[in-house]
């Protein structure tokens, strides 16, 4: 081999020796990189879930006080009326009762 071969020689597999660190640098950086953008998307997606999560449970909040309100409003109609009932049978009760001693004892 000639003196320029061989060193055309060296030359290249230096330049071979060179490419395979930059490459094994750049797989590195590749990989930093990707870890860096995918712990950021697991914090982004990690916000969106707990936004979501508050959202939904407003919306349940809302939706179980509303319930809980017509609840409220159906027992207190119901609670008037239980009382206007009692009312209208205390009246008949007495009446009763009256008619009861007037029939008994008459008008005295």
């Amino acid at each position: 081999m000639s003196l320029e071969t061989v060193e055309y020689v060296k030359k290249a597999e230096e330049k071979a020796a060179k490419l395979e660190l930059d490459s094994v640098s750049e797989i590195k950086s590749i990989k930093n990189e990707a870890q860096v953008v995918i712990e950021e998307n697991k914090k982004r997606l990690s916000s969106e879930l707990k936004n979501y999560e508050d959202v939904q449970q407003k919306e349940y909040d809302k939706k179980i006080a509303s319930i809980k309100e017509d609840i409220n409003k159906v027992i207190t109609v119901e609670v008037e009326e239980m009382k206007q009932s009692v009312q209208r049978n205390k009246a008949n009760v007495v009446n009763d009762i009256v008619k009861e001693v007037v029939n008994r004892y008459g008008n005295s």
